[in-house]
């Protein structure tokens, strides 16, 4: 049996925030739930990597390949800031995995929690707000549709939430 990362739930995302006890800690949380980045691709992130006038940012994903994240505003507010005083995210991803676990456990969220739940955990809010499975496809960097599709782990409480909005 395969081990298949469970996406939070919307309270269990507040939570993440709403735990957050600094900056830092908001950076990671907000951006990686915001974006779908992989960690290490967020680690690497540089202020020359982030094209504020179409609101994306430009990276090189898995097995060198090019590719575009839109950003949001709340992205956008974090990034700014930081790159205000920084010219690039100097963190390692063994800290920034540390740093998730921590503010999950504050929040006191049960389930398993690192960066690519979070990464999950985008990919589900997406297609539950609407958004494209092909552009989502695009999003997480992925050459194949069924890559994307193993991200896709509907939560019980998802499922009800869909089929109330499809079927009522």
């Amino acid at each position: 049996m395969t081990y298949k990362r469970e996406p939070l739930e919307d309270y269990e995302i507040q939570d993440l925030k709403k735990f957050c006890r600094s900056f830092e800690e908001s950076l990671v949380i907000n951006v990686l739930l915001e974006t779908g980045m992989r960690v290490a691709e967020f680690c690497s992130l540089a202020k020359e990597k982030i094209s504020w006038q179409r609101d994306c940012i430009v990276t090189i994903g898995k097995g060198g390949k090019r590719r575009i994240i839109p950003m949001s505003s709340t992205t956008r507010f974090y990034l700014a800031e930081h790159f205000k005083q920084n010219y690039r995210i100097k963190w390692t991803s063994r800290w920034v995995q540390v740093l998730v676990k921590r503010v999950a456990e504050r929040a006191q969220i049960m389930k398993k929690v690192s960066p690519h739940v979070l990464r999950h955990t985008f990919a589900v809010v997406y297609l539950h707000k609407g958004g494209n499975l092909r552009a989502l496809q695009g999003i997480l960097g992925h050459s194949h549709i069924q890559t994307t599709d193993r991200y896709l782990n509907y939560s019980g409480e998802r499922v009800l939430d869909d089929f109330k909005r499809v079927w009522d």
